[in-house]
Order: C-alpha cells, then sequence, then structure tokens
C-alpha cells in the first residue's frame, strides 16, 4: 500500500510539474493559439499608448487618458512551443514579437547558446521580465543583482517548465539592462573574486616598487591571502607558469579573441588546455612575483591588448 501511495504521489509531482500549456503550433496567424497571443499583444500595447497600467497591480503609472476605456488589459497567460529548429533566439523572438529578453528570463537561457539546446520553451503573450526566486547560473545572478537595485513592484508567477516548476517576479514591459544584456551575450564578465578591494586601477601610475613611471595593464583587488580565485567567463586555459613580475599566473583564453589573465596567485588550480565554466576555481590568492601584499592581478585582453577591466565587469563589485 505504502509503495502504490509513492508511486501515485511521484506520478501526480511528475504531471503537476509538466508544462501543459496550450501548444502554438505554427507560427502564423492560420494556428488559432498565435493569433491569440498576438492579439493580447497588441492589446497590451494600446493599453500603454493610452498611458494605462501595464498590468493591473503592477505598479503606478500614468492615469489613462481622457475617455480611454479601463480595464482592457490582457490577463497573463502561457502558451508552449517546440522551438523551430532553423529559428535561433533573435529570429524566434522577432517572429512572437516579444523582446528576447522575456523568452531567454523565462526559459532560464543563460545565453543565445544555451537557448539554441531547448526543445520545448514557454511563451508569455505579455513582453516583460522573468526574474528567478532562486538563480541558478551566473546570468540570473547578475539578473537578481540588477533588479534588487533598480526594478519594483514584481507580480508574482509560478511557471511550470520542461525542467520542473520555478518561481519568478514578473516585471511588465521591462527589458535587459545594458549590463545584463552584456553578459547574456557573452561580452561581460563575472567578477573573479566573492570579494576584494580595488587597490590600482588600469592605466598610468607609480610603479609600486620603483616609484617610476608605469602602464598598469590590469586591476589590482587585494583579498585574503588563499582566497579562491573564480575564472570570470567560460574558456580555455592558455598558459599556466610563473612570471617574474605576475608570479603564479593563469591565462584563459574566451569566445571573441578575449583573454583573461590571473597573477600573483599562490597556487594555480587548473592545467594547460583545460576547458573551464564561468565561476570556476581557478587558483587562489596570493603575494608572489613583485608584490608588495595579497592581492589579484586581473587583466582582460583583446587580440592581444589590454582593455580596462572595469567597464566589462558587473558594478559594485569591490568598486
Amino acid at each position: 500500500m505504502r509503495r502504490a501511495l509513492c508511486c501515485l504521489l511521484l506520478l501526480f509531482s511528475a504531471a503537476a510539474a509538466r508544462p501543459d500549456y496550450p501548444q502554438i503550433r505554427i507560427l502564423s496567424p492560420e494556428d488559432e493559439l498565435f493569433r491569440q497571443m498576438q492579439a493580447d499583444l497588441q492589446d497590451y500595447y494600446k493599453a500603454v499608448n493610452r498611458g494605462l497600467p501595464t498590468l493591473p497591480g503592477a505598479g503606478r503609472s500614468s492615469p489613462p487618458a481622457a475617455g480611454a476605456p479601463a480595464g482592457q488589459f490582457p490577463p497573463l497567460r502561457f502558451f508552449s512551443l517546440a522551438r523551430p529548429e532553423k529559428m535561433d533566439l533573435f529570429a524566434l523572438a522577432a517572429r512572437l514579437n516579444l523582446p528576447y529578453g522575456t523568452l531567454a528570463t523565462l526559459n532560464g537561457a543563460a545565453g543565445p547558446a544555451p537557448f539554441t539546446g531547448l526543445q520545448l520553451l514557454i511563451v508569455p503573450n505579455l513582453p516583460g521580465l522573468f526574474v528567478p526566486e532562486k538563480p541558478l547560473s551566473s546570468f540570473e545572478e547578475i539578473l537578481v543583482s540588477v533588479t534588487a537595485n533598480s526594478r519594483r513592484d514584481p507580480r508574482p508567477v509560478v511557471v511550470r517548465l520542461p525542467g520542473g516548476t520555478r518561481r519568478f517576479g514578473f516585471y511588465p514591459g521591462q527589458d535587459l539592462s545594458a549590463v545584463e544584456r552584456a553578459f547574456f551575450l557573452n561580452i561581460l564578465f563575472r567578477f573573479p573574486l566573492p570579494i576584494g578591494q580595488l587597490t590600482s586601477a588600469y592605466g598610468p601610475r607609480p610603479d609600486p616598487l620603483t616609484g617610476s613611471p608605469d602602464f598598469h595593464h590590469g586591476v589590482d583587488i587585494a583579498a585574503p591571502e588563499g582566497l579562491e580565485v573564480q575564472a570570470a567567463r567560460d574558456g580555455l586555459v592558455e598558459l599556466v607558469g610563473f612570471d617574474p613580475v605576475l608570479g603564479n599566473v593563469v591565462v584563459l583564453g574566451h569566445e571573441g579573441g578575449y583573454q583573461t589573465v590571473y597573477g600573483h596567485l599562490s597556487v594555480a588550480l587548473v592545467t594547460l588546455h583545460q576547458q573551464v565554466r564561468s565561476g570556476m576555481i581557478v587558483g587562489k590568492v596570493g603575494s608572489t612575483g613583485q608584490s608588495t601584499g595579497a592581492h589579484l592581478h586581473f587583466e582582460v585582453r583583446r587580440k592581444g591588448s589590454s582593455r580596462d577591466p572595469l567597464p566589462l565587469l558587473p558594478p559594485g563589485n569591490g568598486q
């Protein structure tokens, strides 16, 4: 009896998590559900243009224009869609008349490439951002961080996704910020330490040991010796070795011709040609080479030339 009850509970849980939303089969007005979704979008934008709130209870907005009918807001609803094989995120978003950030955040895609690995998608009838309660990727961590500082009045929603049920705060009509967009498009790097204080910026400076004019090709981040250093982006280990200036150093290569450099390590924890993921531990903070104390020297290079890392890092990290 107990075993039968357990089986029933498992079946019930699986059924509850299954995304059994109405399925759009053709991305064409010939499909009734596609037509309904597009009609909802048109009603939404008409309401916004009249100055109505984007959704009931979704926060303050301008009062409706004189004579405009009130309450004409399409309710938030979801559809399922088998991802067309020949459509990437951007082409599909354009076909659905939705921002790509809406599709990406709702379906838990951390970038354009992960999105192409999804087979079954959940599609909303309204534009906006779906910010998860519990982030599952570096991109979602950035999304949650930016939202905490700049977005207000979310609408709580529970969505049944192919991988299970997730809770989101829905922000109607909002889109990705510049920082979120850069991280999503893989042109932004994560901060390489869990904690740290910027002590020396990129650019001209006196050499800390000799006092003579010098150019600093990275940033120095003071941190406790032995603190774990994290890969700033997915990449390939291109160098593990010792440099007279940078001491124990690791260099990672990334898509788009980028490299990141991690210097003055007490120890390197990766090997040459190893594939690493964003956030993976590549070494520990030290004071090897020409160093005046425990810190991380962090560089970003593009096609061999150094770049100021700060504009490429999420704001507020050690800055």
